[in-house]
């Protein structure tokens, strides 16, 4: 039986793979009320890239999950 901490390490191993991958950053930050019950929002952010010929290849990506 694999233990939670174990889980909790292949979880993070593999979203640290998911990121790396697509170049990505995960911003996970509060809804920013003042009052009330606070939701955690979490924003995915992929930087353009450009080819070695200066062509830009991907758009600047952000959306939230």
């Amino acid at each position: 039986m694999k233990t939670a901490a174990e889980r909790e390490m292949n979880f993070r191993r593999d979203l640290d793979e998911l990121l790396a991958k697509h170049k990505a950053e995960l911003d996970i930050t509060d809804d920013g009320a003042e009052y009330g019950m606070h939701s955690a929002i979490a924003v995915v952010t992929m930087m353009p890239e450009w080819s070695q010929d200066g062509d830009q290849t991907t758009e600047y990506t952000e959306f939230r999950i």
